[in-house]
């Protein structure tokens, strides 16, 4: 494509963004399937590793075809608004966050959080930054007063970590009110922008500093391969320090994955079109059913975060969970009824996906834990997918 040519659509920066031409004039980036990478003399080695030139090195530093999805992605998160990032491809959601977290903090310092976050985030902030010194303050974020409060208290606070919509409850925090407070006390915001994508939200809008997604959900869209990507607005550093620790700490992604990963992200508009109409759907006839205690979902006007989301997406997305009056048994039952949805944990694949968080992902989790972050025995989460919609609700009727 011409350079000169200004794209005015999403769906066409999907498309074409992060891409160059190939040198041998393949259509589409090669998966470039080679390690290191030659010089054409000593001093040029010399030039590139001192980042004079530049140039690749070693796969895990990066290669062209990461750098596509990576340049891809960075111009999702920023199009339209009067900023630019730099992407870092990594291996998954979790190694982006972890270079993010030892990135931006060290020993002494702490996050604030909420309630909800992801299993392997909430893992990582309890057991594993604690042992380096770097600890979690988790609260309700959706009363503002009361961040501030904790915030104004506790000079320790380095980073707001949000991650909106939330998983498995669905719940939604004010990206733009949370960075405006943190911002007060010269806080580091990092936002997982998982759930949405850069389509239905984009946190670089309110001057969130660091955005991470599992690549592995909607921008693949596919199931087919795993990675994250760490998103920075402050080029220099992402350009330094963090992409120095990234490349220490080994979290790299690799050409196959992200040739996966750039033809996925290239149908994200007309996927999540069809994802979230459908799943407005289902939430209302969910909404309706006499065993379903309770849905989920920010598209309804019911939902506690239904004006926030609103506020700051274009759709309430693909993601829902619903409450089962019958509890553990009626979820374990259900499960074990469907005869089209897919029973598995992961999200964002064309397929509808369903999971029983109280038999599967947080079974270990002891019940009061559990229901503290509002997951019931009951409660079942939804990838709602691209198929029919009749055919999706014919399979749950049966179900239930």
């Amino acid at each position: 494509m011409d350079k000169s040519f200004p794209l005015t659509g999403w769906g066409s920066l999907a498309v074409h963004g992060g891409h160059k031409q190939d040198p041998n004039y393949a259509h589409l980036v090669p998966i470039y399937a080679s390690s290191t990478y030659v010089f054409d003399s000593a001093e040029q080695g010399m030039k590139r590793f001192d980042n004079k030139e530049e140039g690749y090195i070693y796969s895990r530093w990066g290669n062209p075809t990461m750098t596509e999805a990576e340049d891809k992605i960075a111009a999702l998160e920023t199009f339209g608004l009067n900023t630019e990032a730099k992407g870092i491809l990594h291996a998954s959601g979790m190694a982006a966050i972890s270079t993010l977290m030892l990135s931006a903090l060290k020993p002494g310092d702490k996050i604030i959080t909420h309630f909800s976050l992801y299993g392997g985030t909430e893992e990582l902030v309890s057991k594993i930054l604690p042992a380096f010194g770097i600890t979690a303050i988790i609260a309700d974020l959706r009363d503002l007063q009361k961040a501030a409060d904790i915030i104004k208290a506790d000079k320790a606070i380095k980073m707001m970590y949000l991650e909106t919509p939330a998983n498995p409850t669905i719940q939604c925090v004010d990206i733009e009110e949370l960075s405006a407070l943190a911002k007060q006390y010269n806080l580091v915001v990092a936002c997982d922008n998982t759930f949405a994508t850069p389509y239905l939200q984009q946190p670089f809008r309110y001057e969130v500093d660091y955005i991470v997604h599992s690549t592995t959900k909607f921008l693949n869209g596919h199931g087919t391969a795993i990675g994250g990507i760490l998103l920075g607005r402050d080029i220099e550093q992402m350009k330094t320090r963090i992409t120095k620790i990234h490349r220490t700490l080994g979290g790299n992604s690799n050409s196959f994955d992200a040739f996966l990963l750039i033809q996925g992200i290239k149908t994200l508009e007309v996927r999540m079109e069809r994802h979230c109409h459908n799943a407005m759907e289902v939430a209302h006839y969910l909404e309706a059913h006499p065993v379903v205690a309770k849905v989920n979902y920010t598209g309804l006007s019911n939902h506690p975060d239904h004006y926030t989301a609103m506020k700051q997406m274009r759709h309430p997305g693909a993601m829902l969970s619903f409450e089962l009056k019958g509890g553990l048994q009626a979820g374990i039952d259900f499960m074990n009824k469907l005869k089209m949805c897919v029973r598995t944990v992961s999200l964002g694949t064309c397929d509808t996906l369903l999971s029983h968080p109280a038999s599967m992902t947080h079974y270990s989790v002891p019940k009061e834990e559990k229901e503290k972050y509002g997951i019931t025995d009951g409660l079942i989460r939804m990838n709602v997918g691209i198929e029919n919609l009749q055919d999706i609700i014919t399979d749950l009727e049966q179900a239930l």
